[in-house]
């Protein structure tokens, strides 16, 4: 496929014109030129119109709302110690953490705005409102739980927020802060803002639910899609021109074998995120991988929504902090699909699909950011699931369909009579590992039973369908041999 990453002129050609030290922070970045998204959105947000941008992953979204925050807040008169100017909701710690990270690389110097990071976890309600009675934040960034407390008060707790100065709100990931049921909350928030700001909406998809929020919160919102083409073909896409999506269909207890190939033959990659459908997945597999002897070397990192704050957060650190010269895996769920930008993160192996089919455009938009070249796999079970391919095409992301990898590295097509002794010997050294570690063992239960759930609730129930998936084989793959369980799930 031929590729480009698209250009929309220097930054600065923008009207209103950029502030000095924003285009000495954007060429110290090394960002000599905008995105097409950015080219868009930055001047409808800095001449007062309300957005609602869509945009692929890796496209530059979040310098479209930081920009134009800090422009009009420098612009405007000093803001009293408790008085705010702009609100960043997110639906995630971790994208908390990072939008607030991109924040502090242009807000160095002491005269500019302040911003707070507000997201709970690791601090109380009453924490958080000593920080901001000291610190006096012009911008706050944050989840809507702990946001809402924060600008209304909760129990004992009053809030100390002036928001009548309030200039912008923006709802990143908005689609997902829906989905994750922060609809109210969201209301919450929104009715005891002013009127009178600038709102923004953005994400990689839009759905029906966030028309509603557009008719209660915006005012004559200006819609900016910003869609990708295949250079030859012309065809539309909903990922970026230079992520190449490959597809390997194999049996369930061939998975882990493929895994590991895949990680070995890309001798280029250093960092991978491996997708995994449930937390109870993670837990297991990341025992199982950090013992194995063919993963040697590599460093293996596990974060799930079920983590406490802390264990995340330096799970989160640890990954992206690594040197560019180590080989490293982040073993995960969905909790690191939306919205985080992992610096040099250059593959993407999905060990089973979302089930919400929107976010495999998001798991993959974790590598070939910013322009840069990025691989995704996706595994799936021979038979059924095959047709997800197929899925995935009218949803506008192309997947090739790729062959299995063999021990040697060579590829072939999967059959009845396959022989892949390698795959066997690796079952076996597995099962030795579980046999021998109780606790592994009820991982590897919990694991198993989770994957059954996690497959009956799929969106795409017309492809993932329970009776089609043979549990027996299925089970091989957590090497957990409890067959009166398994014939009560398959029942």
């Amino acid at each position: 496929m031929s590729a480009t990453f698209a250009k929309a002129g220097s930054w600065d050609t923008l009207e209103p014109k950029l502030s000095p030290f924003i285009l000495e922070t954007l060429a110290t970045l090394g960002f000599s030129e905008m995105t097409p998204v950015q080219a868009s959105a930055i001047p409808l947000f800095m001449k007062n119109k309300d957005v609602v941008i869509e945009a692929v992953t890796g496209s530059g979204k979040t310098l479209s709302f930081v920009i134009p925050i800090i422009e009009k807040l420098t612009r405007k008169k000093r803001l009293a110690k408790n008085e705010i100017g702009a609100i960043v909701i997110t639906p995630t710690r971790e994208l908390a953490q990072q939008i607030s990270s991109v924040f502090s690389i242009f807000l160095k110097d002491p005269s500019l705005p302040k911003h707070a990071l507000i997201i709970g976890g690791t601090t109380t309600l009453h924490d958080d409102i000593a920080e901001f009675k000291e610190l006096g934040p012009d911008i706050l960034i944050g989840t809507p739980g702990r946001l809402r407390d924060l600008l209304i008060g909760k129990g004992s707790e009053k809030s100390v927020v002036n928001t009548k100065e309030l200039e912008i709100l923006v709802l990143d990931e908005a689609d997902r802060l829906l989905d994750m049921g922060f609809s109210q909350t969201l209301d919450n928030i929104i009715t005891h803002l002013p009127k009178q700001r600038r709102t923004g909406l953005f994400s990689a998809t839009m759905t029906d639910s966030i028309s509603e929020i557009v008719r209660v919160g915006l005012r004559n919102p200006v819609k900016v899609v910003v869609k990708v083409e295949d250079i030859i073909s012309k065809d539309e896409q909903r990922t970026p021109l230079t992520l190449d999506i490959g597809c390997i269909v194999c049996e369930p207890h061939q998975k882990l074998a493929q895994l590991i190939r895949i990680i070995n033959r890309e001798k280029t990659t250093k960092k991978c995120i491996v997708y995994y459908a449930t937390c109870a997945c993670v837990d297991y597999f990341y025992k199982i991988l950090t013992k194995l002897s063919q993963l040697k070397g590599i460093s293996i990192h596990s974060l799930h929504g079920k983590m406490d704050t802390k264990r995340r957060t330096a799970t989160y650190q640890s990954f992206i902090n690594l040197p560019t010269t180590s080989k490293a895996l982040l073993l995960c769920t969905d909790v690191a699909a939306r919205g985080l930008d992992m610096p040099d993160v250059d593959f993407i192996i999905q060990m089973d699909p979302p089930q919400d089919p929107k976010v495999f455009s998001h798991r993959c938009g974790r590598t070939a950011r910013a322009g840069k070249k990025g691989k995704a796999i996706l595994l799936l079970v021979k038979g059924r699931e095959e047709v997800y391919v197929d899925f995935l095409k009218i949803r506008k992301i192309p997947v090739r369909l790729l062959s299995y990898i063999l021990s040697d590295n060579s590829n072939t097509i999967v059959t009845q009579d396959t022989i892949d002794e390698e795959n066997d010997s690796l079952l076996k050294q597995v099962q030795d590992i579980v046999l021998a570690d109780r606790d592994l063992h009820d991982k590897g239960t919990k694991a198993f039973v989770s994957y059954v759930r996690f497959y009956t609730k799929h969106d795409a129930s017309y492809i993932f369908r329970l009776k089609d998936l043979d549990l027996v084989i299925v089970n091989w793959n957590f090497l957990v041999t409890e067959n009166a369980r398994i014939k009560r799930l398959q029942n």
